[in-house]
């Protein structure tokens, strides 16, 4: 091992040399460390480290506690597979492949080198014996502050844990490794003490991290990390105990047990046998598969281990009461019963089944077929896709798709149907006769709306969080073309003639500091695939439903009108957030009218649909739990007689309006989203998105006739019920909003408020992601709330509600629903994905310590002191000179930077439309990190970095 790393060096040396710049340092590993820090002679440091709980790091990630803790950090995934998970719980998680040596393995968990550092430079004895020489070289003596960057407090593990906070002082005494007086380097013993070479004419011991090529991972049961964390891969290193030395000496042992031949043949694989090693075996890992199944190299490939009989004809071995009986049955007097021994070491070779409480279905959006027949629900919660017959209102099957499906479109046909997968980045393809998914392709960010042309040949998808249009071609299922749309793609209509497409955008567009937002329609000409007109919609924000009039006269969407320029106060006379639709007319005219009444608040307007005729149009408000009726003859009367003075100023705002056009409303169940009206006219179709169900509503009588199960559960959980009081108007003084007002998809609507209790048009503040937050708290700019419950608490109803505040149950089922909202999986980098040559620039500006000119930066003026990995914030509250005139304080929380791309506007006070102007603009001098040395390359290099947090 020593050898690679050498030359490693070597390679590294020559090419700082050649190229002119600083030597990268690289992760040698743990068992390079042993090298040295193994044996008597060195403390036993190495077998120490074995038998400490971060060795096992990576390895509790395989836990069904790990999954509790994950979800409720908003992990979606495996917590193996997430940079929030490993940033704690492995070393060197966010490292390129490149900077690990051969000998460095992720599955060791916390390592030497999580906390002195990656350990090229310094790893040679001669520069170790040298502590000027090594620090100099990289090697960092960390102190208290360091173990707290992972062992805060964190919500989320407490949630399952129940354990009270780590005494750092106490912690650091039980990892204590110091060297002994007059330390001498020791090392792992040579493979051969157990395994010698051989000539290859016998199988030889691979090491389990050959099995772990295939078994490790959910869908092997978790097998390698089950083992890692039995008593079995920390045999060999018990060796090291004072017990083991005890019971050496009792035993009339001489020596050191861990080069005993009466011990290391039960302690350690291969001694029981007369097979030799392959280079990868380690006799570190302790009692390992190969000791129960035989040695490995014969049956180690796949298509030998799927044969049963080939697997055990190239020496496989089957274990029985007899296989263990060999060392458990004389283990010092220790009482060996089989049967519950096996249960504790069970590596099962199936997926693993963990039960994360009930699945919800959680319908989103639906499309009816072109004959009327089905429709089709797309299911977030469930990843599926929702078969309904039209005619029986009945479920007739269910279709796996992606993760968190949002919309689904028929092709022209009918034969087709499309659904966009918003976790996956990709749509699915289905076969409507066979009801299977014929295909999946990817397109962009977060996709939500999607809609095929008239011809069929041509598909649009939203890509909500990239801000753009994929134009996919339908024969070849490639991405033609992309388009950009504004802020956050949402829903899209055609017009009758097929000619445009008019797509809605839920966030506004970057307007100035303490300007009313303006949100926009973007217009697509389908016959060329291009942008032909972008629609202002003055002093709106959050347009997410759209429909066009049959006649092809204007189109429908549904809007809210944020009052965020004026403080809160104004919630009590109705006027912080009013709801309604908006009325696009092909000249480029909009007209906008409220669906509010006084104490009849139409609250998260979503979705809208024309009947056939024209005359109705119908529009769910999924604050409120109801779809209201509009007829639109009547509307289009009260605005014509209007002028033009009262079209632009006054009906916008005015409240008593609606009566006059809204001639129903009809109660639908929980948080009604999607609906969609079949083509004779007859009925609508609504998704009631936290009630697992669709309303029927007949048209003829304006009335709910029916409610269509989609199979959801029963149990209403605590983290449901919380997201079903996020979704309601209930909250607010005369339902007016929600929480998922300011916060669609648990995300931001990118506007600054002016929360009163720092005074009137003081301290304006930007809305933050509820994505993943629970752990980076203390919560707010100002830091004041340290835990959701008081977040959401009294609080919340004192300055932002004005009505009673949640109940102590209620407040826990709202906070438990806040922490399970998923942080998406990063656009810019996968995990273990390579950086781009400018991300990697970029990281190093990041990381960097000194000026371009040689000058050291201080701690406090280096990017990653406030923002460490895995959550890239302190949770401090920092000065960084951003203080404005309208603000009274200059501290301010540090923000997590997970996904920061996907969270424009920045700063405390949403100034900054773009990550650029952080610095271009808004640190003149040098208080929020030094960067006013740095070229435009240099920082362009940092944001793409920051892009892949």
């Amino acid at each position: 091992m020593r050898s690679r790393t050498g030359l490693l060096l070597v390679v590294l040396a020559v090419t700082s040399v050649a190229t002119g710049e600083e030597k990268q340092p690289v992760y040698v590993g743990a068992r390079v460390c042993a090298e040295c820090h193994e044996g008597k002679g060195m403390g036993r440091q190495f077998s120490q480290w074995q038998l400490s709980k971060h060795a096992l790091a990576y390895a509790a990630l395989a836990l069904p506690e790990a999954k509790a803790m994950a979800r409720l950090s908003g992990v979606p995934g495996e917590p193996q597979e997430s940079p929030v998970c490993l940033g704690c719980h492995a070393t060197a998680f966010e490292a390129e492949e490149w900077e690990r040596d051969p000998t460095f393995l992720p599955e060791d968990g916390v390592q030497c080198e999580k906390c002195h550092g990656p350990g090229s430079e310094y790893i040679d004895e001669s520069v170790m014996r040298d502590r000027t020489a090594a620090v100099e070289a990289g090697l960092r003596y960390p102190g208290p502050e360091v173990c707290e960057k992972c062992h805060y407090v964190k919500g989320s593990h407490v949630a399952v844990h129940g354990l009270p906070k780590l005494d750092i002082a106490t912690a650091r005494e039980t990892i204590a490794h110091p060297h002994p007086e007059g330390a001498t380097a020791g090392a792992l013993p040579s493979p051969d003490l157990v395994a010698p070479a051989g000539d290859g004419s016998t199988p030889r011991h691979v090491g389990a991290q050959a099995c772990a090529r295939c078994h490790a991972g959910p869908e092997m049961g978790y097998q390698y990390s089950l083992w890692r964390l039995s008593a079995h891969a920390r045999a060999y290193a018990v060796l090291a105990t004072p017990a083991a030395a005890k019971i050496a000496r009792e035993q009339g042992i001489d020596g050191d047990p861990q080069s005993s031949p009466d011990c290391l043949p039960c302690h350690t694989t291969g001694p029981a046998s007369d097979a030799g090693h392959l280079e990868g075996f380690s006799v570190a890992d302790g009692v390992g598969c190969e000791s129960c199944h035989g040695a490995g190299s014969e049956y180690l490939g796949e298509a030998v281990m799927r044969d049963p009989r080939a697997a055990a004809a190239a020496g496989l071995k089957r274990v029985d009461r007899d296989t263990c009986a060999r060392c458990h049955e004389r283990s010092h007097g220790k009482h060996f019963e089989y049967r519950s021994a096996v249960e504790r070491i069970a590596h099962p070779t199936r997926p693993v089944e963990l039960s994360m409480g009930p699945r919800y279905k959680t319908p989103m959006n639906l499309a009816i077929s072109p004959d009327d027949g089905e429709l089709y629900v797309a299911c977030e919660a469930s990843d599926s896709v929702i078969v309904v017959d039209a005619r029986n209102w009945r479920k007739l099957a269910e279709i796996s798709v992606g993760g968190q499906p949002n919309d689904v479109a028929f092709g022209p046909d009918g034969r087709t149907a499309y659904v966009t997968n918003r976790l996956d980045d990709s749509v699915s393809v289905i076969d409507v006769a066979t009801r299977d998914v014929t295909r999946t392709f990817p397109v962009g960010d977060e996709p939500h709306g999607l809609l095929p042309d008239a011809s069929g040949k041509t598909l649009y998808v939203l890509n909500t969080a990239a801000d753009s249009v994929s134009v996919i071609d339908l024969e070849t299922y490639r991405e033609i073309k992309r388009l950009s749309a504004s802020r956050s793609p949402w829903s899209l209509s055609a017009s009758p003639d097929g000619r445009r497409l008019y797509v809605t955008n839920n966030l506004s567009r970057f307007v100035e500091f303490r300007e009313p937002p303006t949100s926009e329609v973007t217009v697509i000409d389908t016959e060329n695939a291009v942008v032909e007109s972008r629609i202002a919609v003055a002093e709106a924000n959050l347009i997410q439903g759209v429909d066009w009039h049959p006649d092809g006269e204007f189109a429908v969407v549904t809007l809210n009108r944020t009052k965020n320029l004026v403080p809160m106060t104004r919630i009590l006379q109705g006027w912080t957030i009013t709801n309604g639709i908006g009325i696009l007319w092909p000249d480029g005219r909009v007209d906008q009218v409220l669906l509010d009444e006084p104490n009849l608040y139409f609250p998260d307007p979503t979705d809208v649909a024309l009947t056939p005729d024209g005359r109705l149009a119908l529009v769910t408000s999924s604050g409120s739990d109801r779809v209201a009726v509009v007829d639109v003859d009547r509307l289009r009367a009260l605005l014509e007689r209007a002028s033009p003075g009262e079209r632009t100023r006054v009906i916008p705002n005015h409240l008593g309006m609606s009566s006059e056009f809204v001639v129903k409303h009809v109660p639908t169940r929980s948080v009604p989203r999607g609906l969609v009206v079949d083509h004779d006219g007859s009925h609508a179709y609504v998704a009631n998105a936290l009630d697992d169900s669709l309303s029927v509503i007949d048209l003829g009588r304006l009335e709910a006739v029916a409610r269509i199960d989609l199979g959801g559960p029963r149990e209403i959980t605590t983290a449901r019920r919380g997201e079903r009081l996020f979704h309601s108007a209930d909250i607010a003084f005369q339902r007016q909003f929600s929480c998922s007002s300011c916060h669609p998809d648990g995300h931001v609507d990118a506007i600054t408020y002016d929360i009163e209790p720092d005074g009137i048009g003081l301290d304006p503040v930007d809305n933050r992601t509820l994505r993943g937050i629970l752990d980076t708290d203390p919560f707010k700019w100002t830091g004041k709330n340290l835990t959701l419950v008081r977040q959401c608490g009294p609080r919340l109803a004192v300055f932002f509600t004005r009505i009673e505040p949640f109940a102590p149950d209620e407040l826990v089922a709202l906070a438990e629903y806040i922490s399970t909202i998923p942080r998406p999986p990063n656009r810019h980098r996968p995990l273990g994905a390579p950086l781009t040559d400018a991300q990697r620039r970029g990281k190093r500006m990041f990381e960097r310590t000194t000026r371009n000119d040689g000058r050291p930066i201080p701690e406090n003026g280096r990017c990653v002191t406030c923002h460490f990995p895995p959550l890239y914030t302190d949770r401090s509250m920092r000065d960084v000179g951003t203080k404005m005139r309208l603000d009274r304080n200059g501290k301010f929380d540090v923000p997590h930077l997970n996904n920061i791309y996907a969270s424009p506007p920045y700063l405390h006070n949403g100034i900054a439309p773009t990550l650029e102007e952080i610095w271009t603009i808004y640190n003149p001098e040098d208080e929020h990190g030094v960067t006013n040395d740095m070229t435009k390359d240099q920082l362009n290099d940092l944001i793409e970095y920051l892009k892949t947090l």
